[in-house]
């Protein structure tokens, strides 16, 4: 409840640090779990971090240089209630070199199975029985076969729920999007089960969302909303990037997102499931939708209209986020006008700086 204190990994990235701002609106008192003081400062140079001021009571940092490693959480957990599992490995999205062919396990499974086990473990073990509940980040990916997203094996009127679940597909693996959803599906089994037969004092939600879209504070430049997350995608499509293998026909917006997750830090939500939170839509809408909003910057050349990303359509039951939580998900037409319209205006201010 407001005024707990609540740890959250992740908050320097894309979602953590929505994740962040929603919790402190909220009344809740966060202790972020960072690599280095470096990045705490990233955040605290957020525009909505900066806006809403939090004492040092109300927001503070503690460094977790390796959070993978045993008892990495052990100081941490300490005195909290409640713990938001945000941080994991995630695919390049073109930023940089993406790992090895042979790193791929090590990199996106492994690596995200002990950062996740180790905090279940640090909660358990460490913590004094204070935490009461621990909600996770997963995805749709952990809930849905990896030949699905390929296309094989596919189930034109199959509707997929939250309570799905499916085996760990084996490595090697090919591509970094395959072994990320093996790290996913790996996480999401692995945590319940640690909680199923570990006789924790906390009861765990899984969130479990599709692609994520919307602003991201942290990105200060044109550059890098072209590469390293979800929004690089999405806004390839209207920048003219030509894909031939088709994408899931899923999204939801990133601050429906971060309030699922502290929304279901309320007792009243009932501990140990999960839920799905996504939205039906086509990839190459968002040419359509950008342009009925930036239509100068299509003519300009700053935007293009020849992209293409095929639509993969899989149904999905999000129902049970709006009954417990009474969450309304925000449509496709709110991310596209986000993404496309900050980086416009990142585009425009380096512009005029020149």
């Amino acid at each position: 409840m407001a005024g707990d204190l609540v740890l959250l990994t992740g908050s320097t990235g894309f979602l953590g640090y929505i994740i962040l701002t929603e919790l402190l609106k909220h009344g809740y008192r966060v202790r972020a779990a960072v690599r280095s003081q470096t990045k705490a400062k990233r955040v605290l140079a957020g525009p909505s971090i900066k806006a809403l001021a939090p004492t040092d009571e109300q927001l503070s940092f503690v460094t977790v240089p390796d959070m993978t490693a045993p008892g990495a959480y052990d100081d941490a957990v300490q005195g909290v209630t409640y713990i938001i599992h945000s941080a994991s490995p995630i695919p390049s999205f073109g930023d940089g070199e993406p790992p090895a062919q042979d790193q791929l396990e090590e990199s996106l499974v492994k690596q995200a199975l002990k950062g996740a086990l180790g905090m279940l473990e640090s909660a358990h073990a460490k913590a004094g029985g204070s935490v009461r509940r621990v909600v996770m980040t997963s995805s749709t990916v952990a809930v849905v076969p990896f030949e699905v997203y390929m296309g094989q094996g596919t189930e034109p009127d199959r509707v997929w729920t939250s309570e799905d679940r499916i085996p760990v597909a084996p490595g090697p693996y090919g591509f970094e999007f395959q072994a990320y959803s093996a790290g996913k599906a790996a996480v999401l089994n692995a945590s319940e089960e640690f909680v199923r037969t570990r006789g924790t004092a906390f009861d765990i939600v899984s969130i479990t969302p599709s692609w994520i879209f919307g602003r991201d504070e942290l990105v200060t430049d044109a550059g890098g909303m072209r590469a390293g997350s979800t929004n690089s995608v999405l806004l390839g499509v209207v920048l003219g990037v030509k894909n031939d293998a088709p994408y899931g026909g899923n999204a939801v917006y990133g601050p429906d997102v971060a309030k699922a997750h502290v929304l279901s830090l309320d007792p009243v939500v009932k501990g140990n499931q999960s839920f799905v939170l996504n939205s039906m839509m086509d990839w190459e809408d968002a040419i359509a939708i950008a342009k009925k909003y930036y239509p100068d910057a299509f003519a300009a050349g700053k935007l293009r209209e020849d992209g293409k990303q095929p639509t993969m359509a899989l149904k999905w039951d999000a129902s049970k986020a709006k009954r417990q939580l009474g969450l309304e998900l925000a449509p496709f037409d709110t991310m596209v006008k986000e993404v496309v319209g900050q980086y416009l205006e990142l585009l425009a201010a380096e512009e005029g700086s020149k």
